[in-house]
């Protein structure tokens, strides 16, 4: 289907016909998500009583966004709503097709037009605390996150200072962990006899 075809479609859908019939149906086929196109093929298959029409009904569903629309244009004689070309604040043509019902566009002008016209007090803004004084909750907040919970030091964390070469960490580490898991004390003692010595080098 051509272009300019679709576009006159759109703007006139009165004028779906058996000739339209299979040029939306390979629009539908070749852009599937293409939206305005299901719901012009779906509206002429309608108009027709065509016996695909439920068949197609069926896979466009899910596809488009809002099925209300698209009730109430397969069952009205009007334009569906957004697939005429609608202009934006400025009275430009807005090349997107939208779903949006044609008069609540300028719902939206009336509003940006009311506010401009309505005179406003400046903005008073609270004065922001200096950067350089931080709360006192603030530094308790960050001493507290720079020290290791206990239950957090694991095996696996202090083999990973001791690679970072952070040796009295990675000893820290171990001792607490010869408290929480005695059962492993003398693998643990004989890591930190390890880490010693590599400190000592």
């Amino acid at each position: 289907m051509e272009k300019e075809l679709f576009y006159k479609l759109s703007q006139n859908p009165s004028k779906l016909s058996r000739d339209t019939l299979e040029g939306l149906k390979k629009l539908t086929e070749d852009f599937p998500q293409f939206h305005a196109a299901w719901m012009l093929y779906l509206k002429n298959l309608k108009d027709l009583n065509h016996p695909e029409f439920d068949e197609a009904l069926k896979k466009a569903a899910p596809i488009l966004p809002d099925r209300k629309h698209l009730y109430r244009f397969l069952h009205s004689k009007i334009e569906p709503p957004g697939l005429r070309q609608d202009r934006n604040i400025a009275g430009n043509p807005v090349s997107e097709y939208t779903l949006e019902k044609p008069d609540d566009a300028h719902t939206g002008d009336n509003l940006i037009d009311k506010f401009l016209s309505t005179t406003h007090s400046p903005l008073k803004l609270n004065k922001p605390l200096p950067e350089s004084q931080p709360l006192a909750a603030e530094n308790e907040i960050i001493a507290k996150s720079l020290t290791e919970d206990e239950d957090l030091v694991t095996e696996t964390l202090a083999n990973i200072y001791t690679r970072q070469k952070k040796y009295d960490k990675a000893l820290e580490a171990f001792k607490k962990l010869c408290l929480k898991y005695p059962e492993k004390n003398s693998y643990f003692a004989t890591r930190i006899e390890e880490i010693e010595k590599l400190k000592n080098i």
